[in-house]
């Protein structure tokens, strides 16, 4: 109902940037340029309507699991990048908490029949991290073999806490989502020069793809020395 009530309240512009602007520009190559200047007028125009219109339609969007890539990549359009990455990893801390929520309220018999094997395979692997729940759980938004949706909707059904899922939906997030408004700023910057493609681009993605590759190896690398020092710990005690 808030969503629908910013949507329905959404003040106009003044001037005339917006005259005979549609997103059917969207399909206009010669237009779209205007599309662009129409939003960048409106959003500079309406800052805070804009911003709390955008956060309600991503808390929405996250809490009933579905993806968000395509707000990700406007915050990165509509805003400087340090706010786009605060207003984003807010969006999913709240946003997958109250998916968490959600689920594990409701969708218990639906996730358990739709996703067995997924289920139980993440159940050992919670109870085996359960010492490192913060770890795993970053290990979780970083890893691309479980998409975010799945793990919104499964931690509260594997007997992981709110608060680690919490921490992790707003840390654990902050490459990808980097990944993502930078694309949306490079957008924004093409917009700007008329939509003229450079080479810096290609060569920031990589770079980037690079960087989550790695940092994904991370948390397992943390979580593997601790276990080793632990059995460490454990095998000196025996001998002792």
């Amino acid at each position: 109902s808030l969503v629908a009530w910013l949507l329905c309240s959404a003040p106009t512009i003044e001037g005339n940037v917006c005259d005979g602007v549609s997103p059917a520009l969207l399909l206009d190559k010669d237009r779209i340029q205007d599309l662009w200047a129409c939003a960048s007028a409106y959003q500079e125009a309406n800052w805070w309507h804009v911003t709390a219109t955008f956060m309600a339609v991503y808390i929405a969007m996250k809490g009933l699991a579905g993806p968000a890539f395509t707000l990700c990549i406007l915050a990165g359009a509509l805003y400087p990048l340090p706010l786009a990455q605060f207003l984003t990893g807010v969006g999913e801390a709240f946003g997958s908490s109250a998916c968490y929520l959600l689920s594990g309220a409701l969708a218990r018999p639906v996730v358990g029949r739709l996703f067995p094997a997924k289920l139980e395979a993440l159940r050992l692997r919670a109870e085996a991290e359960k010492e490192h729940m913060l770890i795993f759980n970053v290990w979780l938004r970083m890893t691309p073999f479980l998409p975010n949706w799945f793990c919104n909707l499964a931690c509260p059904l594997v007997g992981v806490p709110l608060r680690p899922f919490f921490v992790a939906s707003l840390f654990g997030t902050q490459g990808s989502l980097l990944f993502l408004t930078l694309t949306g700023a490079t957008l924004r910057d093409l917009g700007e020069s008329r939509f003229e493609l450079g080479s810096s681009f290609r060569r920031r993605a990589l770079l980037l793809a690079a960087l989550m590759a790695v940092l994904q190896c991370v948390p397992l690398l943390f979580i593997w020395r601790q276990k080793r020092r632990a059995a460490a710990a454990a095998s000196a005690a025996a001998s002792a």
